[in-house]
């Protein structure tokens, strides 16, 4: 199959555009694509990657094609647009019977994040989310997820990937991590190929350049040609609209309104443009407002439609959804934020909007006339000039510098065109002028190597936090925690037993309005400890919190969406109980307990089934696959210990059929205490029991016991473990016997407890701790993770099935 056959197929178009086609067929997969807004940058890095990895003439680049695409936007709102068109792709291939299987795209974002592609490390998969969900997993702390799931994704986004990151320009420390995890893949190597690819219409290389990573050369960009401006494309290239400056104070909502409501009349007398207006605030704040205001100044026959980031999914995907319906007879007036300047398909016939950075007004001016179709006369594009007097005031959330000079060069080009090869003319190929026009790289902390090799350990601080991962995706707090509402008395708590919000429930809030969260009273979901606890001040409020308020707190409306304000009842979204979320940490298989009892033997079977499964179609080293293969043997051995054989006894409510060993037990407790014994521990002591200390057999003890994400590189001491009588460590007593098993021909134990081993300083030969470092230092921080997503997905997919039949 072609590129061209593929292309029609996914997308039923009548062929690619040029610069499409040449991403494809180049030799070297590019590092940068710069093509102005509308050109078709999403259907072309997926088709691109789709062809390369499963259709390529050449088996060599089909290999040197990474399993998985991750790709990165800056918003949600572009998020959920991204891939609705990545999923309409795939299922036209599916449909088309291009695909032997069915190809999966995942949301993640706050709120709605789906994380089971990682039971599947095998398969093709495309994982669209934002920058925040996405890169704290690249980093080993992904928001929203439960302290020993971060291995996993951390194993899985770095290895065998091609990230793409779309829209640059709204990004600012991503940037910056994003290059630096480039070089480190390179440095610390991979399992399968991994690399990076960057996206926008306003693009300077110079911002790729860090401290252990160089600017891609002009060879890896990829970018429209004379052919593309001599085809169908060039209508939009050559899309007319012109700058118009107007006078006016942002922050007059009522001088804004009665601007915006003139544009949209104008319209009227225009014979081939849509009637539909867009008017841009730069903040949440200044959009509602100018919202109320021209809720009171329109006729009934105008629309008007409030976009921004802070909504419940079912309230922004209505408005969505309202943008691509046909508007009423007197058109429709959209007032949004940042969140429409780029990837939203909209074609405006007018657009008003507050002075941005240049790179924001390109993105801006690709909203109107879109397609090029108005010919009559150029679309006007209002811009607001505050004056250089109010810009100090009014410059958050952008630089005041670059607004600065943007404002300079808008007043140069007053009434001058401004369509797509307008603004490349005025920029020229000069880099010195690019680079001034775009600005320089937001100042940023760069992620260092030994930053990252630390973030390898998950354990928290000796004072019980965790590295802020934060700091290296978004400046300052640009980052969301996920509100959802539920009907629970406000001096009271939500129930105890309640599941989890789903996706849908989830409001995402920026992090910075902690304070007015505090004061709504809300509930912080700990994924440590499996329960609500209060947030009592605004310190207790984190980047990637789970929160519950009571529907009576407030802070919340339907049309506006988040406000903050106190009072008026939220009404809760309805949830079937099939959809509801479990109250405990899924990445555990011990949380998929059957309704039945099921021997050692059997899941240890079941587990090994799935672990070859995987490694048949993944490229390992024949010593890594042995090892994967020792560690699934021996991952549940401790489970011998008479303390967890009693755990299954108690929570069964009953004895088992017969005297095996068993792994799983019907669960018949609704609720059950914290239990401090981890069976890990033993299984990895039983291992090393069996043969003299070689790399071979540490890596694969390492496997076992890190199978939960509980015991890594320390184990840390539990308050059960503070026993003045015993020694003790993670509920695993000194000298406790465990008998002698027999898997598959293989023998372990019986076993004498001996925790010397886990002791920091120990006369041991080596301690665990050293045996883990050198594993870390000798795979890498990220083949080594890899490792361990290997062996949990088989774990989980093995205790899901069993707990289906």
């Amino acid at each position: 199959m072609t590129f061209d056959e593929l292309f029609v197929a996914a997308t039923g178009k009548p062929g690619p555009y040029p610069w499409q086609r040449d991403l494809a067929v180049r030799s070297e997969p590019a590092a940068v694509i710069s093509a102005p807004t509308g050109a078709g940058k999403t259907e072309a890095v997926l088709l691109d990657w789709l062809w390369r990895r499963l259709f390529h003439p050449d088996p060599e680049e089909r290999r040197r094609t990474p399993r998985r695409l991750v790709y990165a936007l800056p918003m949600r709102v572009l998020v959920e647009q991204t891939l609705t068109r990545v999923r309409d792709a795939l299922d036209s291939l599916w449909r088309e019977r291009i695909l032997e299987r069915p190809l999966r795209a995942y949301p993640l974002m706050g709120g709605r994040a789906d994380d089971s592609w990682v039971l599947e490390p095998e398969n093709e998969a495309v994982l669209v989310g934002t920058i925040d969900m996405l890169l704290s997993r690249a980093l080993n702390r992904g928001f929203g997820r439960g302290r020993s799931s971060w291995p996993i994704d951390f194993g899985l986004v770095n290895n065998d990937c091609l990230w793409v990151f779309d829209e640059v320009q709204l990004m600012d420390a991503a940037v910056a991590t994003s290059c630096q995890l480039e070089a480190f893949r390179r440095r610390f190597g991979t399992v399968g190929p991994a690399r990076t690819l960057w996206m926008s219409a306003t693009l300077d290389l110079t911002w790729l350049a860090t401290r252990d990573h160089g600017a891609p050369t002009e060879t890896l960009l990829a970018q429209v040609s004379a052919d593309d401006r001599a085809g169908p494309l060039g209508q939009r290239l050559r899309a007319r609209k012109t700058l118009i400056r107007a006078a006016v104070d942002p922050t007059d909502a009522r001088t804004v309104a009665r601007l915006v409501l003139e544009e949209h009349e104008a319209l009227a007398n225009v014979p081939d443009v849509p009637r539909l207006t867009v008017a841009i605030a730069n903040t949440v704040e200044r959009a509602v407002k100018l919202y109320e205001e021209l809720k009171r100044l329109l006729p009934q026959t105008v629309e008007s439609v409030l976009l921004h980031s802070r909504f419940r999914p079912a309230d922004r995907e209505s408005r969505v959804a309202r943008l691509q319906e046909t508007p009423p007879a007197g058109g429709r007036i959209v007032v949004s934020t940042q969140v429409i300047e780029a990837g939203v398909d909209l074609d405006a016939g007018a657009l008003v909007t507050e002075l941005a950075p240049w790179a924001s007004m390109v993105q801006r001016a690709g909203r109107l006339n879109r397609t090029g179709g108005r010919t009559s006369s150029p679309a006007r594009l209002v811009w607001l000039d505050p004056g250089e007097d109010r810009l100090e005031k009014l410059y958050r959330p952008y630089e005041l510098e670059a607004l600065r000079q943007t404002l300079s060069d808008l007043l140069r080009l007053d009434g001058a065109p401004f369509s797509p090869d307008d603004i490349e003319n005025f920029m020229g190929a000069d880099a010195t002028r690019r680079s001034r026009l775009l600005g320089p790289r937001p100042v940023t902390l760069f992620l260092r190597a030994p930053d990252l090799v630390d973030l390898f350990d998950t354990d928290p601080t000796l004072d019980g936090d965790d590295p802020d991962v934060g700091r290296f995706i978004r400046i300052g707090e640009d980052l969301d925690v996920g509100v959802a509402w539920r009907d629970f008395p406000a001096d009271g708590g939500p129930p105890e037993h309640d599941p989890l919000p789903t996706p849908d429930e989830v409001c995402p809030v920026p992090v910075w309005e902690r304070r007015r969260l505090a004061e709504l009273g809300p509930w912080r979901w700990s994924y440590a400890r499996r329960r609500w606890e209060r947030a009592t001040s605004e310190e207790d409020v984190h980047a990637g919190d789970l929160l519950l308020l009571s529907s009576a707190a407030g802070g919340y409306d339907t049309d506006l969406g988040w406000t903050g304000k106190s009072g008026g009842h939220v009404a809760p979204v309805t949830v079937a109980a099939s959809a509801a979320q479990g109250d405990t940490d899924a990445d555990d298989p011990d949380s998929l307990r059957p309704g039945r009892w099921i021997s050692l033997n059997d899941h240890t079977r079941d587990v090994l089934k799935e672990l070859r499964e995987i490694l048949a179609r993944v490229e390992l080293d024949r010593e890594w696959a042995q090892a994967l293969e020792l560690a699934a043997l021996a991952h549940d051995t401790g489970k011998a210990h008479a303390e967890f054989q009693g755990r299954l006894r108690r929570w069964a409510g009953e004895d088992p059929p017969d005297e095996a060993v068993y792994a799983k037990a019907p669960d018949k407790m609704r609720w059950r205490p914290p239990f401090a014994f981890r069976h890990e521990l033993v299984s990895a002591l039983l291992l090393l029991e069996r043969g003299a200390r070689s790399r071979d057999l540490d890596l694969a003890a390492y496997l076992v016991a890190a199978h939960h994400g509980k015991l890594r590189l320390t184990p840390r001491l539990l308050p059960d473990d503070q026993d003045p009588e015993r020694v003790l460590c993670l509920g695993v007593c000194e000298g406790d016997e465990v008998p002698e098993l027999i898997l598959d021909g293989e023998r372990f134990g019986p076993l004498r407890v001996d925790l010397s081993l886990m002791r920091i300083g120990d006369l041991k030969e080596t301690t665990w701790i050293e045996r883990v470092l050198d594993l870390r230092d000798r795979f890498g921080v990220f083949r080594l993770a890899y490792l361990e997503a290997l062996l949990r997905a088989a774990d989980q997919r093995a205790s899901e099935k069993e707990r289906c039949e």
